[in-house]
């Protein structure tokens, strides 16, 4: 069984693209989580994994942000497919390698499609290991789903929480997954670019113990 889950703010916007995507690929037996009223992903994002891991027979939580529209139906079987690896532990859509955490956003290892809507931006194709994929598109295998979280602590800055969620996935020997998953992201409005950095510095607190403050204060002030 396939569980799809939304964090929604905006009601309006998320029955007008996120939903109707979601109806186009769920199957007989999927179930619809919806989780409102939070000032922050994280927290509705765990809720959802502690409902979805409940479910014996789950078989993928597919967390997607309000405003991106899934434009087929080939995802559960694309995330069956790639699940069958009881290694793979989250599979998305757009991904990247050889990050430097505090500078993800200057990668050039990209995999996947992003799609915006009239500029898909294409840079391989088919499946492929990476060491992070966005956070829009999310499909986390069940073993994940019960033994990892996000964490709630970058929840301040919204961005990260994707980059971190992959990371512990692969500390405890999982591996992550992007395949050219049909979707188109409605955004908005562009990322913040202060919260983006302080997501960073976060990040790289977290996982590179070895970075001293003084060089990520120097990295982030051009």
């Amino acid at each position: 069984m396939i569980v799809f889950g939304t964090a929604v703010s905006d009601r309006a916007t998320y029955e007008r693209v996120a939903l109707p995507g979601i109806r186009l690929a769920a199957e007989a037996d999927s179930v619809v989580l919806v989780e409102e009223g939070h000032d922050s992903i994280q927290r509705p994002y765990n809720l959802m994994m502690e409902r979805a891991g409940g479910y014996d027979d789950l078989e993928a939580l597919v967390l997607l942000h309000q405003d991106l529209e899934l434009t087929d139906d080939s995802l559960p079987r694309r995330v069956r497919a790639l699940l069958a690896d009881v290694r793979a532990g989250v599979v998305g859509s757009f991904g990247a390698r050889d990050l430097t955490l505090h500078r993800w956003t200057e990668t050039t290892d990209l995999h996947g499609t992003a799609a915006l809507p009239g500029a898909e931006r294409r840079f391989s194709s088919g499946p492929r290991e990476v060491d992070v994929v966005d956070g829009s598109l999310l499909a986390i295998a069940p073993w994940a789903v019960r033994a990892v979280r996000f964490d709630e602590a970058l929840a301040e800055s919204f961005h990260g929480y994707d980059i971190d969620l992959c990371q512990r996935i692969r500390a405890i020997g999982g591996r992550v997954i992007c395949d050219d998953i049909p979707y188109v992201h409605h955004m908005a409005k562009r990322d913040d670019h202060d919260a983006v950095r302080r997501a960073g510095v976060d990040l790289a607190k977290m996982w590179d113990p070895e970075l001293r403050p003084r060089e990520w204060a120097a990295a982030f002030q051009r």
